[in-house]
This record gives structure tokens, C-alpha cells and sequence, in this order.
């Protein structure tokens, strides 16, 4: 049981396959429904830091284009930034609570000044009861300064304002011993205290999502690098009904990853 009475500060990471339908549109209704659960969260007492994707994805549906090149996919952030942010902001306020939009780059957690003042304004959001809802900044960010995907930037994130809990919500049940899109007797890995090297090489074999830029071995990745800080991880399914409320109530639910 996952024990949420000594989890305060929760960072949850929603993926873009839990943002968006198979017609790549915003996925409006699995949004809400997060956010409804993400509200009980507040009242029960948690400060949430939300590390979303789907702003590419959000542009280039609006835009009506394919966003491939540098240039395609900086434009479709920047339309579909908006997007998201008003839509969170709205169902969040359909709760009673406020948001706030923080965009970041790689160099803001490698220069110590920028790092401490992110930290300091996050905090400041947190202490005012405003859920800050944090991505990439991707219209402005290059090679040099970008992440690899936002299982990293929500690792940095956990990692640098000190969390209790890092939820990862993506689209399938957790980490199995095999790809269970590939292989029907796959099994969940319902609980992991460590995660080897080894461990991350066999059972993230498959490619990457085609929404997003991270696949299974990114979300295992961030785990390792979050236990070492010892940070609580859960891996679970954004489309399971109620599985941030069913997490909450202790519920065995996805991949939980606590080091020993």
C-alpha cells in the first residue's frame, strides 16, 4: 500500500496519449475527469505540481498541420500551450482553484541562480493554494537546452522542489516483464524496490510513443533517478477510471517503486 498520509507534496506527470483521442484532438473529457480527482487531492490536504505534455500535439490540430520540422513543432507549441492552459485553467476553476503556467528549459536546472529562483516561485504558488502546472518550453528550447522528453523535466522537477510522491500517467498499467502490447502473457510488476541497469534495458525494448517523446524506458529511467532521491514512484494507467482517487484510498493500483 502506497500510504499517502505521509506524501505531501505530489508531483503528477500526465502524458500526451492521456491528453489527446486517437484523432490526435484534445482529449477534453479524460482532462476533466483528471482534474476532478487531482481537486480532491487539495482537499485532502496535498500540494500537486502537474508536469503536462500535449502542447505540440494541441497546435498541430489546431493548426491543421503535421508539425515535423524545428520550426512546425515551435509554432504548434506556442498555439497549443494556450490551449491547454486555458482548458486546465477552466475545469480547475469549475473546482475552485487556481493555476499557474510555468514553462522551463534544461539550463534552468544547470544554473543554480535560475534554479533556486524557479524553486522560490513554486513554492511561493504552493503556499498561495495555486496548482502550478508546469511543461517544456518548447517554442524557445534548442538542442543544448531541451529535455528528452517530460519524464525528465518531471524528475528534475519532483527532484528540485523536494517531493513526497511522483505520479507517472500514462496509458498502460505500469511496467510489466514484457511489452504487454507485444506479448499477451506479460505480467505487471506490481511493486520494485531497486532498478538496475539491467532491469531498464529489458524491459524497455519498445519504441516510443508517436504522441510523445518518451516511451517505457524514460519512465523508468525517471523512477530510477527519483528513488535514488528517494522520491515514491507510482506508474499507472490516466485512463483507468478514478485511478488518482483509487491511489489515494491506497489502492494497489499500477507500479509502485520505493527504494529500500
Amino acid at each position: 500500500m502506497i500510504g499517502f498520509d505521509n506524501h505531501k507534496l505530489i508531483t503528477i506527470k500526465i502524458g500526451s496519449n492521456l491528453l489527446t483521442d486517437s484523432k490526435n484532438k484534445l482529449d477534453l473529457n479524460n482532462l476533466r475527469h483528471l482534474i476532478e480527482q487531482i481537486s480532491v487531492y487539495k482537499q485532502n490536504g496535498k500540494d500537486v505540481i502537474i508536469v503536462t505534455s500535449g502542447a505540440i500535439v494541441c497546435g498541430s490540430e489546431a493548426l491543421g498541420i503535421k508539425a515535423q520540422s524545428i520550426t512546425d513543432k515551435q509554432a504548434a507549441a506556442a498555439v497549443g500551450q494556450v490551449i491547454l492552459m486555458e482548458n486546465y485553467q477552466q475545469f480547475f476553476a469549475r473546482q475552485g482553484l487556481k493555476t499557474a503556467q510555468i514553462l522551463l528549459t534544461k539550463d534552468v536546472f544547470e544554473d543554480a541562480n535560475r534554479a533556486t529562483l524557479t524553486q522560490n516561485t513554486i513554492n511561493r504558488l504552493l503556499s498561495l493554494n495555486i496548482i502550478p502546472i508546469v511543461n517544456e518550453n518548447d517554442t524557445v528550447s534548442v538542442d543544448e537546452i531541451k529535455f528528452s522528453d517530460n519524464d525528465n523535466l518531471s524528475s528534475l522537477v519532483s527532484i528540485m522542489l523536494g517531493a513526497d510522491l511522483h505520479i507517472i500517467l500514462t496509458d498502460i498499467d505500469g511496467l510489466y516483464d514484457a511489452d504487454p502490447r507485444l506479448n499477451k502473457d506479460a505480467k505487471l510488476i506490481k511493486e520494485l524496490s531497486s532498478i538496475s541497469d539491467s532491469l531498464i534495458k529489458s524491459l524497455s525494448a519498445e519504441s516510443p510513443s508517436q504522441k510523445g517523446r518518451g516511451g517505457m524506458k524514460s519512465k523508468i529511467e525517471s523512477a530510477k533517478t527519483l528513488m535514488d532521491n528517494n522520491i515514491d514512484v507510482v506508474i499507472a494507467n490516466g485512463r483507468q477510471e478514478n485511478i488518482l482517487l483509487d491511489l489515494l484510498s491506497g489502492k494497489p493500483y499500477g507500479t509502485f517503486c520505493r527504494k529500500e
